[in-house]
């Protein structure tokens, strides 16, 4: 684990660091989904943005530009996906992933936010709806309130078990919530897993439905320094500043800062920002590890599953064979993020930032 950020009272961020050596694969088939730096792409289950830097002399960027992905956006209130259409298509049924918005409730100051995983609901609330809705669930430790701070609570409901029929002792319960403590409209992030997107004219989403396309915007950057990717890095207690460096180095890329490029001239007292050289340095104090390359910036942004993900990395690594490539990864948790580079010599470096 790597030593990131500055010293206090509250929870800080933490970056775990891993290294591997990555076996040769003919098909996409053949990856692993437990092993590093595979293990990252699962995860989570969704993700919000991710970026794949290139050299612009390889053809890896398409392996991300013509990707597409569809995911609707849906407003409705929770009793709506607990009753009709959409509860028997895509949640006894089907395979869907959602994602809510907080919901405020008007009265008071307390809010909810809602998840659908493999059919289970999951409902995060403070203390007053909690004891108001009845369901059972239990309680999350918040690291950032005060010590007697209100804890939120979780509930978490398996919509596809038999019991969760209407008429049912334990669903009537969760329909009472819904209709007595849950209220109001919910704007919802929908991706169907198995239809692979979503299907349009779906008269089971509800009147207030936006079809969305995910299309990844790609950009040449010229002239990027860029430091000389090593090999067998570990996270020795005198590289650990080279693996922070490198990190930072990755993320500035990632947003195509003019900090990167060569020649640029901004003031020191705005930013004394140095691409890192992390190679033996020559007798004479010159940086011989830094080169200057034309590199392309993919980036898609919407509401992506793990599929989307794993098939990019799978895809650019398949592509890569004497060439490196970047995978910055970013979730919808705040804080949730996790970076794979891949050197020419077939080297992972991956860092997962958590908090």
């Amino acid at each position: 684990m790597l030593d990131i950020g500055k010293t206090s009272n509250l929870p800080q961020p933490k970056c775990y660091f891993s290294t591997t050596t990555l076996s040769t694969y003919d098909d996409s088939s053949e990856l692993p989904t437990k092993k590093v730096p595979f293990n990252l792409l699962h995860s989570a289950h969704y993700y919000h943005t991710i970026t794949l830097l290139s050299p612009s002399s390889s053809t890896l960027h398409t392996s991300l530009s013509s990707s597409r992905s569809k995911y609707a956006r849906l407003r409705m209130p929770l009793l709506s996906l607990l009753s009709g259409d959409f509860f028997n298509k895509h949640i006894k049924t089907g395979n869907v992933l959602l994602l809510s918005s907080p919901l405020k409730v008007d009265t008071t100051s307390s809010e909810a936010s809602f998840t659908m995983i493999n059919g289970v609901l999951s409902i995060i609330c403070d203390r007053a709806l909690y004891e108001r809705a009845g369901l059972t669930g239990t309680a999350i430790p918040d690291p950032h309130a005060r010590k007697h701070g209100t804890s939120k609570f979780r509930i978490e409901l398996n919509l596809r078990l038999p019991s969760m029929l209407a008429g049912k002792k334990g669903f009537e319960r969760i329909l009472r919530a819904a209709e007595t403590v849950f209220l109001g409209d919910i704007s919802w992030l929908f991706y169907d897993i198995s239809a692979a997107g979503v299907v349009d004219n779906d008269v089971s989403l509800g009147k207030e439905v936006e079809i969305r396309e995910v299309k990844p915007d790609t950009e040449d950057m010229e002239k990027v320094l860029v430091p000389e990717f090593p090999s067998n890095m570990t996270k020795g207690a005198n590289q650990e500043n080279d693996l922070v460096e490198l990190l930072e180095w990755i993320s500035l890329a990632a947003i195509n800062s003019p900090r990167i490029q060569q020649g640029d001239l901004v003031d020191e007292i705005i930013s004394r920002y140095e691409v890192p050289d992390i190679s033996s340095k020559a007798v004479d104090g010159s940086r011989t590890g830094v080169t200057t390359q034309a590199v392309t910036r993919t980036t898609a942004t919407g509401f992506l599953p793990a599929s989307f993900v794993t098939d990019t990395f799978g895809n650019a690594l398949l592509q890569s064979s004497g060439s490196w490539f970047a995978l910055v990864v970013q979730g919808f948790t705040d804080g949730k993020a996790f970076v794979v580079l891949k050197t020419a010599d077939d080297q992972a470096l991956s860092w997962n930032v958590e908090g």
